[in-house]
Protein backbone atom coordinates (compact mmCIF):
# COMPACT_ATOMS: atom_id res chain seq x y z
CA UNK A 1 0.00 0.00 0.00
CA UNK A 2 1.36 3.28 -0.91
CA UNK A 3 2.05 6.22 1.76
CA UNK A 4 -1.17 8.01 0.51
CA UNK A 5 -3.61 5.22 0.15
CA UNK A 6 -2.44 4.89 3.73
CA UNK A 7 -3.13 8.44 4.63
CA UNK A 8 -7.02 8.03 2.43
CA UNK A 9 -7.63 5.33 4.29
CA UNK A 10 -7.05 7.01 7.61
CA UNK A 11 -9.40 10.21 6.26
CA UNK A 12 -12.10 7.62 5.46
CA UNK A 13 -11.91 5.89 8.41
CA UNK A 14 -11.91 9.43 10.26
CA UNK A 15 -14.83 10.69 8.70
CA UNK A 16 -16.57 7.81 9.66
CA UNK A 17 -15.89 7.88 13.19
CA UNK A 18 -17.34 11.43 13.18
CA UNK A 19 -20.17 10.42 11.09
CA UNK A 20 -20.94 7.68 13.44
CA UNK A 21 -20.70 10.26 16.43
CA UNK A 22 -22.90 12.66 14.62
CA UNK A 23 -25.97 10.23 14.20
CA UNK A 24 -25.57 8.47 17.70
CA UNK A 25 -25.25 12.20 19.21
CA UNK A 26 -28.34 13.74 17.34
CA UNK A 27 -30.55 10.79 17.66
CA UNK A 28 -30.55 9.99 21.60
CA UNK A 29 -31.09 14.23 21.91
CA UNK A 30 -33.59 14.25 19.44
CA UNK A 31 -35.76 11.41 21.46
CA UNK A 32 -35.08 13.36 24.52
CA UNK A 33 -35.74 16.47 23.20
CA UNK A 34 -38.98 15.48 21.54
CA UNK A 35 -40.05 13.93 24.77
CA UNK A 36 -39.35 17.03 26.97
CA UNK A 37 -41.33 19.09 24.60
CA UNK A 38 -44.25 16.64 24.72
CA UNK A 39 -44.50 17.66 28.33
CA UNK A 40 -44.61 21.02 28.23
CA UNK A 41 -46.71 21.24 24.73
CA UNK A 42 -49.63 19.13 24.46
CA UNK A 43 -48.22 16.69 21.54
CA UNK A 44 -49.39 12.96 20.63
CA UNK A 45 -47.22 10.09 20.15
CA UNK A 46 -46.74 11.22 16.44
CA UNK A 47 -46.16 14.94 17.23
CA UNK A 48 -43.29 13.53 19.37
CA UNK A 49 -41.84 11.30 16.59
CA UNK A 50 -42.33 14.04 13.75
CA UNK A 51 -40.61 16.47 16.06
CA UNK A 52 -37.86 13.90 16.68
CA UNK A 53 -37.49 12.99 13.17
CA UNK A 54 -37.38 16.90 12.41
CA UNK A 55 -34.36 17.37 14.91
CA UNK A 56 -32.47 14.35 13.93
CA UNK A 57 -32.70 15.20 10.03
CA UNK A 58 -31.78 19.03 10.65
CA UNK A 59 -29.70 18.52 13.47
CA UNK A 60 -26.81 15.49 11.86
CA UNK A 61 -26.34 18.14 9.01
CA UNK A 62 -25.55 20.92 11.00
CA UNK A 63 -23.26 19.06 13.33
CA UNK A 64 -20.90 17.83 10.46
CA UNK A 65 -20.58 20.79 9.05
CA UNK A 66 -20.03 22.45 12.68
CA UNK A 67 -17.15 19.89 12.63
CA UNK A 68 -15.53 21.05 10.03
CA UNK A 69 -15.65 17.44 8.32
CA UNK A 70 -14.51 18.83 4.77
CA UNK A 71 -11.44 19.90 6.23
CA UNK A 72 -9.90 16.82 7.11
CA UNK A 73 -7.45 15.69 4.87
CA UNK A 74 -4.07 14.01 4.52
CA UNK A 75 -1.97 16.43 6.29
CA UNK A 76 -4.41 16.49 9.54
CA UNK A 77 -4.07 13.03 9.37
CA UNK A 78 -0.07 13.21 9.21
CA UNK A 79 -0.31 15.78 11.69
CA UNK A 80 -2.48 13.59 14.11
CA UNK A 81 0.50 10.67 13.87
CA UNK A 82 3.14 13.04 14.53
CA UNK A 83 1.52 13.97 17.61
CA UNK A 84 0.68 10.89 19.28
CA UNK A 85 2.50 8.39 17.79
CA UNK A 86 6.17 7.71 19.14
CA UNK A 87 6.90 5.12 16.19
CA UNK A 88 6.91 8.32 13.51
CA UNK A 89 9.33 10.22 14.98
CA UNK A 90 7.71 13.31 13.12
CA UNK A 91 7.83 11.99 9.69
CA UNK A 92 4.41 11.19 8.52
CA UNK A 93 4.63 14.37 6.49
CA UNK A 94 6.95 11.75 4.08
CA UNK A 95 3.47 9.69 3.14
CA UNK A 96 1.64 12.56 1.78
CA UNK A 97 4.84 13.88 -0.67
CA UNK A 98 4.98 12.67 -4.08
CA UNK A 99 7.66 10.28 -4.72
CA UNK A 100 9.40 12.43 -7.16
CA UNK A 101 9.61 15.18 -4.26
CA UNK A 102 11.28 12.74 -2.02
CA UNK A 103 15.22 12.64 -1.54
CA UNK A 104 16.97 9.24 -0.76
CA UNK A 105 16.82 9.37 2.98
CA UNK A 106 13.00 10.25 2.65
CA UNK A 107 12.12 7.49 0.56
CA UNK A 108 13.91 5.13 2.88
CA UNK A 109 11.59 6.47 5.48
CA UNK A 110 8.57 6.60 3.54
CA UNK A 111 9.41 2.72 3.16
CA UNK A 112 9.36 2.18 6.29
CA UNK A 113 6.22 3.78 7.09
CA UNK A 114 4.55 1.92 4.81
CA UNK A 115 5.83 -1.29 5.90
CA UNK A 116 4.83 -0.12 9.72
CA UNK A 117 1.50 0.21 8.42
CA UNK A 118 0.96 -2.80 6.88
CA UNK A 119 1.99 -4.70 9.89
CA UNK A 120 -0.34 -2.33 12.39
CA UNK A 121 -3.42 -0.89 10.39
CA UNK A 122 -3.75 3.06 10.87
CA UNK A 123 -7.30 2.66 12.29
CA UNK A 124 -6.00 1.53 15.29
CA UNK A 125 -4.13 4.49 15.95
CA UNK A 126 -7.05 6.72 15.10
CA UNK A 127 -9.32 8.14 18.31
CA UNK A 128 -12.19 6.58 18.79
CA UNK A 129 -12.86 8.59 22.31
CA UNK A 130 -15.58 11.03 20.33
CA UNK A 131 -17.50 7.84 19.50
CA UNK A 132 -17.79 6.46 22.57
CA UNK A 133 -18.71 9.85 23.97
CA UNK A 134 -21.92 9.80 21.38
CA UNK A 135 -22.74 6.04 22.48
CA UNK A 136 -22.64 6.96 26.06
CA UNK A 137 -24.71 10.59 25.17
CA UNK A 138 -27.02 8.10 23.07
CA UNK A 139 -28.01 5.76 25.70
CA UNK A 140 -28.03 8.33 28.62
CA UNK A 141 -30.80 10.54 26.16
CA UNK A 142 -32.38 7.49 25.35
CA UNK A 143 -32.67 6.26 28.88
CA UNK A 144 -33.97 9.90 30.07
CA UNK A 145 -36.61 10.14 27.16
CA UNK A 146 -37.96 6.89 28.33
CA UNK A 147 -38.15 7.78 31.82
CA UNK A 148 -40.03 11.01 30.80
CA UNK A 149 -42.34 8.79 28.57
CA UNK A 150 -42.95 6.36 31.34
CA UNK A 151 -43.67 8.93 34.13
CA UNK A 152 -46.02 10.84 31.59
Amino acid sequence: MKGSDILLEGIQNWKLRLVLSALLCIMGLAALISMTLGEFVQLTVMDKSIVSIAIFMVGTPAYLIASNLGKVDQYTIAGFLNESLSEIQGDAEVLVKKEEELDEEEKTRREQLEDFFKENPLYNYLPDKPVKQAYVLFVLSLAGSFSIWYMG
